[in-house]
């Protein structure tokens, strides 16, 4: 795959990678030139940015957040100078992953002209057994119906249902030597638990716990360091002065 890149005569120095692949460029005058499927395009012609070839690439920038690197921290915000708030975010450490919205979920807010958002580890991170978002329920004492699971007491009142979808909320496990998810929890009556459907069938015994939804229980990130890769997908003039964290030691 053919990777395009730009070199700065002034700097003396390759400064950017580009997403478009033309098949031929050259500047004629003061104006710079590509071509791509054998039609000619004139660069930097209007206000729109990011747009080649009628197509919107956006733009991305990674970083590394290393302060005392061999330190466990927790990330647990990001704060961008920048005159746009349409960022989203993926960021990666030794030990988890996290997210901060989505192309479609954009969730940085302006703070006093600083765009800022709480960092959440991303759902599909393991298990995690120091977290007290997990909560024992104790042995399963048999199965009424379809999906549903009876327990001797009942089911703690932190433990919620989602019955909207099988997406996010609190799931259902089993432990027989291994930790494998029930499903998706869409209903609780007394010492019953229902849920949306059954990923893996436990036998009566087995002991079962709740693990709720590792994103919306997020504190943050915890990591040596980690890899803070920015999106924006804006054909408007952007400016990205500056990328801050909150970060605190890890006590964990």
């Amino acid at each position: 795959m053919a990777t395009t890149i730009t070199y700065d005569e002034i700097n003396k120095g390759w400064t950017s990678f580009h997403s478009y692949e033309p098949e031929w460029m050259d500047r004629l005058g003061n104006n710079f030139y590509s071509f791509k499927n054998g039609n000619i395009y004139i660069h930097d012609s209007n206000d729109t940015r990011t747009n080649f070839y009628g197509s919107n690439y956006g733009c991305n920038v990674t970083i590394s957040a290393n302060t005392e690197p061999s330190t466990i921290k927790v990330f647990k915000t990001l704060g961008l100078e920048s005159n746009n708030s349409n960022w989203y975010a993926t960021l990666n450490s030794e030990i988890e992953t996290g997210v901060i919205g989505s192309s479609t979920n954009i969730k940085f807010i302006d703070k006093e002209g600083v765009q800022y958002a709480y960092i959440r580890r991303n759902s599909s991170s393991l298990l995690d057994f120091n977290e007290l978002s997990i909560i024992g329920i104790g042995n399963l004492q048999s199965t009424p119906g379809s999906n549903q699971y009876q327990f001797t007491g009942d089911i703690p009142n932190q433990i919620s249902a989602n019955n909207s979808d099988a997406v996010g909320g609190d799931k259902l496990f089993l432990n027989n030597g291994s930790s494998l998810e029930i499903g998706v929890i869409s209903d609780i009556t007394a010492n019953v638990i229902t849920t949306v459907s059954t990923v893996n069938s436990p036998s009566v015994g087995n002991f079962c716990f709740v693990a709720k939804d590792a994103g919306s229980e997020s504190f943050g990130l915890r990591g040596y360091h980690s890899t803070i890769k920015l999106f924006n997908n804006s054909t408007s003039f952007i400016e990205l002065y500056a990328v801050n964290s909150e970060v605190m030691k890890s006590y964990m």
